[in-house]
């Protein structure tokens, strides 16, 4: 029961992410095309892409903590809250840059949000690392 668990939360993880590089690829595209219909919109073109990176990345983190969850090994997890502190670490910079990059005008939780959750992640990596 567990292995076929495991096997449909992993097709549920590559889907995921076949579907994201898929609306990317296609919004890349589309800009390309018709750069005239992103003039008119007050965000860039590209605003899209990243709510829909924000958003798959907290499915395949949930999938991820289903996963560990089912296999009940505690190192993976310790693991995976790594990687997804580097993930969110990253994230945090780019927003930073990209709230610098418009001098302050677009909301600063593109850098906040992602912060936090740095924070959490590797505070809790830290918390497990002496056990």
């Amino acid at each position: 029961m567990k292995k076929k668990l495991q096997q449909i939360l992993n097709i549920i993880m590559g889907s995921v992410v076949g579907v994201f590089i898929g609306l990317a690829l296609y919004r890349y595209w589309h800009f390309q095309k018709y750069p005239e219909l992103y003039m008119i919109q007050s965000a860039p073109w590209y605003i899209g892409i990243i709510v829909q990176g924000l958003s798959a990345l907290i499915l395949l983190a949930i999938c991820i903590i289903l996963k560990v969850i089912l296999t009940e090994n505690m190192k993976l997890f310790k693991k995976v809250a790594l990687i997804l502190g580097v993930v969110f670490f990253t994230l945090t910079i780019i927003g930073v840059f990209y709230v610098i990059d418009n001098r302050g005008e677009v909301n600063a939780g593109y850098a906040v949000i992602p912060g936090l959750w740095t924070m959490i992640c590797f505070g809790y990596y830290r918390s497990k690392k002496q056990d």
